[in-house]
């Protein structure tokens, strides 16, 4: 979630500097677990949880697949609808300051696509547009009401394009037309977008590339990793910084990963086994699993710069198994375990 507001300019000066061969990292935290940090995890009343913002709202969709969202300092709940009758809805985004976006399906002759939706004062959800071009997912929004996410073309045979809802729906153009499966990932509070999409090159070998459009729709290209691995994006924060996870050729050495615009890259390894970071916050830290190379179980983690890699674990000591998938920046951690989705809220004395 996003709210530490940096202007434009600092960012376009940032992103516009020649990048040199990206930085090795300096004096990362030590490879490892650093103990546990605990807390308490509470059962989320939805049968879908896609994020959570800062206050402790939860949104997502109840069992009749309706948008809602559920207060975990009250327990109310609030359902939103949809667009056409009983079709199907979600809120799958809120921003720190409780924004909410999502998708819900529109009535079509032969097909029902779904349409990215926010709401704007009072219910109902309103719809990007009602076009039966293409089917969205919402992957962000901010506190200003920008919807980042990424539309599937109908009938297009798996083509994307990224958007960005400000005024209204704006196609993120690519930096050349070879690029395909384009999606937008993140959006700050400034308005930059972070994204990815596999780029053809002359000998029609496709890259993993990340991307960072500008307020203004113009995009610049994250430098290559130096070992010629893939750096899978997942969040950008309100100084432009990117974070995510490296993934080698041989799928050794994994690491979390941070870019800076004016620092490059960062690594610091895997405690142990295959990483992968899922969410991020914006203050560097992150959340995401790392799999047991004894028993191929997923270890949730929660990152910190400071603290180094943590296991997740109850107030009795208990360390707890599963997948984190969101976070906001009060602390609090959406996790997938026991089959249900939980919220885990940071709650032991710190040490």
């Amino acid at each position: 979630m996003r709210r530490r507001i940096m202007p434009g300019a600092v960012l376009v000066a940032a992103l516009t500097v020649p990048v040199a061969a990206p930085a090795a990292a300096v004096e990362p935290p030590p490879p490892g677990w650093q103990g546990p940090v605990c807390g308490t995890r509470t059962v989320i009343p939805l049968s879908v949880a896609r994020d959570v913002d800062d206050s402790g709202l939860v949104v997502g969709h109840d069992q009749r697949s309706r948008a809602a969202s559920w207060d975990s300092r009250t327990g109310t709940y609030r359902w939103y609808g949809g667009i056409d009758g009983g079709l199907s809805s979600e809120i799958s985004a809120i921003s720190g300051g409780g924004r909410v976006a999502g998708a819900a399906q529109v009535d079509g002759p032969t097909l029902d696509p779904a349409k990215a939706v926010r709401v704007e004062g009072p219910l109902p959800l309103r719809p990007v547009d009602r076009s039966l071009r293409t089917s969205d997912q919402v992957q962000d929004v901010n506190d200003a009401n920008v919807v980042v996410g990424t539309s599937e073309i109908v009938g297009g045979q798996g083509a994307t394009e990224a958007f960005v809802w400000t005024d209204r729906r704006h196609v993120l153009a690519t930096p050349d037309p070879s690029y395909v499966l384009v999606h937008a990932l993140s959006v700050n509070e400034a308005g930059w977008v972070l994204g990815s999409g596999y780029r053809l090159d002359a000998r029609g070998v496709y890259h993993y590339q990340v991307l960072v459009w500008r307020p203004d729709r113009t995009v610049t290209v994250l430098p290559p990793l130096p070992d010629g691995g893939m750096f899978v994006a997942e969040h950008i924060d309100e100084q432009g910084g990117v974070i995510g996870h490296h993934l080698s050729p041989d799928w050794t050495n994994d690491a979390l990963v941070t870019w800076s615009p004016t620092s490059g890259y960062t690594f610091v390894p895997s405690p142990g086994g295959d990483l992968q970071v899922i969410a991020a916050d914006d203050r560097g830290g992150a959340v995401g699993t790392v799999i047991d190379p004894t028993t191929g179980s997923a270890l949730p983690f929660l990152y910190r710069p400071d603290t180094g890699f943590r296991r997740l674990a109850e107030p009795g000591g208990a360390l707890l198994r599963g997948v984190p998938y969101g976070m906001s920046e009060a602390g609090q951690v959406l996790l997938m375990t026991d089959q249900r989705p939980h919220l885990w809220t940071p709650t032991c004395p710190a040490g």
